[in-house]
């Protein structure tokens, strides 16, 4: 089997599942000028169309030809894309989302090739097998240190990621996706979150989450369940966003504490009402009545939830690779029509926004 043939099959089915498409409604979309059997054996890379047929499928799939033929960067197996337990998303959504996260890190990666920005990042993750909170809690204090962050609020997640060499892409998802991390080519360290996802607190949240599995993964005790590794993510996330000490200078065991006050907290750090209350419980603030009182509150209540869920930050998602992209094409590295292709926008709309000075 040729390496194009291959290529071509893998793209075909690709962009045929990014469209929700089955192989009979392809074959229709194209004026039935070829079969759904032709489309099977083009898929099991058993046969190449002709060029007039490569045309068809491209405008029906919405894609230009030549991506049928642009080559794999990185294996997506690399990500484990997993999708919160009460969602309803469908096999369609997820497989359709996997071929989007696959396309949009490969078109980062390939503007950051471009521009010649694809220097290795190397994050130091050695040391003792990790199994607790309190370990966890431990390496964000360790990183907040070494990333210079102090006990301030992080203005904004993706900005500082980004200023130590991981790559953060967004992209379009269902709403029971929330964010997927991986290691591409050993080198290239990525976290994808859902650009849908208009809670910032949580959106904050995925990120430090994604960002301890891209750190400690290796470090996890073996003997650890899927979910357990997931708290000690989020227990790293928590002490990223929110210093334990900061909470023990504001607030003392046992005192009454006002809604007001933990608000305060949610607008300057950036981090839930709920991941607060469960700081207040883990650091024994609150004692555990007062802890379950507030979750069957927020189970029972549904005006209560929806002002514990509230977000209030103020963060938008980082614009890096949209950057790129223009600069690349001011600096005529690549043409409107590449950078229209690269941002999935119109060459119309590149040229309104490009305005070279």
């Amino acid at each position: 089997m040729s390496e194009q043939l291959n290529v071509f099959s893998r793209r075909l089915r690709q962009a045929r599942i990014l469209k929700k498409m089955s192989m009979d409604q392809l074959a229709s979309k194209i004026g039935n000028s070829v079969s759904k059997q032709a489309i099977s054996k083009y898929e099991a890379a058993k046969m190449m169309p002709n060029s007039t047929i490569v045309a068809a499928l491209a405008i029906a799939l919405d894609v230009e030809p030549d991506y049928f033929y642009r080559p794999f960067s990185f294996d997506l197996n690399e990500f484990n894309v997993s999708f919160r337990k009460k969602s309803d998303t469908s096999v369609k959504d997820v497989n359709a989302l996997k071929v989007r996260i696959q396309d949009a890190v490969e078109r980062y990666l390939e503007v950051e090739e471009i521009l010649g920005k694809d220097k290795e990042t190397v994050l130091q993750t050695d040391g003792e097998p990790l199994s607790t909170p309190a370990q966890m809690q431990e390496q964000a204090k360790c990183l907040r240190n070494e990333w210079q962050l102090g006990y301030d609020a992080i203005g904004n997640v993706q900005d500082v990621l980004e200023e130590h060499g991981i790559k953060v892409i967004c992209t379009e998802a269902p709403s029971g996706f929330d964010g997927v991390s991986g290691i591409v080519n050993g080198k290239d360290y990525i976290v994808v979150l859902n650009k849908n996802q208009k809670h910032v607190e949580r959106r904050r949240f995925t990120t430090m989450h994604e960002l301890g599995h891209l750190l400690f993964n290796n470090r996890f005790s073996p003997n650890l369940t899927l979910r357990e590794k997931e708290k000690l993510c989020d227990a790293f996330a928590n002490e990223m966003l929110l210093p334990s000490i900061v909470v023990k200078t504001v607030f003392s065991p046992g005192e009454k504490i006002s809604t007001y006050e933990v608000r305060q907290l949610q607008v300057v750090y950036g981090i839930s009402f709920d991941a607060i209350m469960h700081k207040l419980f883990d650091l024994g603030i609150i004692n555990e009545s007062k802890y379950k009182t507030f979750l069957i509150r927020k189970n029972h209540d549904e005006a209560w939830r929806q002002f514990v869920e509230d977000t209030l930050y103020n963060e938008g998602f980082s614009t890096k690779f949209e950057t790129m992209v223009y600069a690349a094409a001011a600096k005529d590295m690549i043409s409107t029509s590449k950078a229209a292709s690269l941002l999935h926008s119109s060459i119309s709309t590149v040229r309104k926004h490009l305005n070279v000075i």
